[in-house]
């Protein structure tokens, strides 16, 4: 007897691999285009100022990893600026975020995010997208509502539009400070301040938190990044081979799943300025980070030179 029920099944299936592929090629095909990154041209194995002017911009001081969407028509980031001052009078001015998203063919203005518009007093930062990008997370300081001063929060993606802040909840979030999390393709994510912290990332929810050392000696302080399939992470790390300030180190993952020696991602990288807040684009071609020089630029450079810092690695 024929089963109509199991053919549905398969059927509904086939369909939904075929629209995800067609969604993920669509994805890359205009991270490919003229049109991504604000029309620039890609940088290559030297690292260059990312978006001068529009998101790297000498009237703010840009602080946290730059967030991308998975299809890169939105970028988000955020910065420090004196146009609006503190609550707390410890402070002169706060961190907010912005974004800029492709629309009509071309990038908007870079414009204040309307999820942190009511509390403009208190710091908002660190924007990271979830995996489908349907949520954008953020870290928030002082926000009403949190577990300790410093919790993660998110934003439900609306049409067109972001949901109310809601506060990411325990077992993420505690009473110490809780920076946004780094997410990977096998339902993992990673959260980092001082110490490493990983979870099971699965319907939207954290859960199972272990405490983990990625190199015994390495001491992170700001958020990490871990590629999609964890085979490398990216950290930063105050050691006595630096170049000046924070120095950003990779280590690549061992055969048997261990993570190999940490090494120093060399001058192009890092300077006497201090590096932090490593980020890799949807499409793993460039590698982003900031620089805290004055004016704290994000750099961007092709994530090529990853080639050549598995070859030094011990």
């Amino acid at each position: 007897m024929y089963n109509y029920k199991s053919m549905n099944k398969v059927l509904i299936l086939l369909l939904t691999v075929i629209l995800c592929t067609n969604c993920v090629r669509e994805e890359l095909d205009f991270l490919a285009s003229d049109a991504a990154w604000f029309g620039l041209t890609p940088p290559g194995a030297e690292p260059e100022v990312f978006a001068p002017g529009i998101v790297s911009d000498s009237t703010w001081g840009e602080h946290c990893q730059v967030a991308v969407s998975p299809d890169g028509k939105e970028i988000y980031w955020s910065a420090w600026s004196p146009k609006y001052p503190a609550t707390d009078t410890a402070m002169t001015n706060t961190e907010q975020i912005y974004f800029s998203k492709f629309i009509n063919g071309e990038w908007t203005e870079p414009a204040l995010a309307d999820f942190v518009k009511n509390h403009l007093g208190i710091i908002n930062g660190g924007p990271v997208f979830s995996p489908d990008g349907k949520r954008l997370y953020f870290y928030s300081v002082d926000r009403p509502g949190g577990l300790g001063r410093m919790d993660t929060w998110y934003v439900e993606r609306i049409n067109d539009t972001w949901s109310a802040p809601v506060n990411a909840g325990e077992p993420y979030n505690s009473s110490g400070s809780d920076w946004t999390p780094i997410f990977t393709s096998n339902g993992m994510a990673y959260k980092n301040f001082r110490t490493t912290i990983r979870y099971h990332y699965e319907q939207d929810q954290f859960s199972n938190p272990d405490t983990i050392v990625i190199y015994s000696g390495f001491r992170p302080i700001f958020p990490i990044y871990v590629s999609p399939d964890e085979s490398y992470v990216i950290f930063d790390s105050f050691e006595k081979d630096n170049f000046g300030d924070l120095d950003l180190y990779i280590s690549f993952k061992n055969t048997d799943g261990k993570w190999g020696n940490p090494v120093n991602m060399g001058k192009k990288i890092n300077t006497e300025a201090g590096e932090r807040f490593p980020m890799v684009s949807p499409d793993g071609k460039y590698f982003f980070f900031m620089r805290h020089t004055e004016t704290q630029d994000f750099f961007w450079v092709s994530t090529e030179i990853f080639e050549e810092l598995k070859k030094v690695r011990v």
